[in-house]
């Protein structure tokens, strides 16, 4: 299935550049916690694995972005970025044509927003055992899902605001 939004978020997410900025790392820290808050509400209403699924998927296991724009997407992306970053992109770009279909999907902040934009700020993330997200060098505990189910945003999306946040 292709689509506008599907099209427009590949396009947004091949024109990222990946080089690491660590004057955005307060707000990069923040938007992967507003990832980890939102993907655990997602995770409650859809039965979805947590912190990181293809949301998408549950909603809808039939409706998917086009493989061409997919694939041209992940060729995009520089061979040295955490797998689990890959796989974000990709199911951003399937979350996108649940729309682009007009699915129902619940009323949920976007729950790929935060990494994208934490993404376009650059930065990427990893993972790593002991129970850790690492933006950088900061390491973000996982906790569990329970302490991230606040309706309460980590931070605001807004880019200026997430400018103020770094100054």
């Amino acid at each position: 299935m292709t689509g506008g939004l599907v099209e427009r978020l590949a396009e947004r997410i091949r024109n990222i550049d990946w080089t690491e900025r660590p004057g955005y790392r307060p707000s990069q820290v923040n938007l992967m916690r507003e990832y980890l808050r939102r993907s655990a509400r997602w995770s409650e209403e859809t039965g979805s694995l947590w912190p990181f699924d293809d949301f998408a998927r549950r909603i809808d296991f039939d409706v998917r972005a086009d493989q061409k724009i997919v694939e041209e997407m992940q060729e995009s992306l520089p061979t040295l970025v955490f797998p689990m970053v890959v796989r974000t992109c990709s199911w951003a770009l399937h979350f996108e044509a649940l729309r682009d279909a007009e699915i129902q999907i619940p009323d949920l902040p976007d729950p790929f927003e935060p990494l994208l934009l934490m993404y376009e700020r650059g930065n990427s993330f990893s993972m790593e055992g002991t129970g850790y997200v690492e933006v950088g060098t900061t390491a973000i505990p996982k906790w569990s899902k329970d302490e991230y189910l606040s309706s309460e945003p980590f931070t605001h999306m807004d880019r200026e605001q997430l400018d103020a946040v770094d100054n």
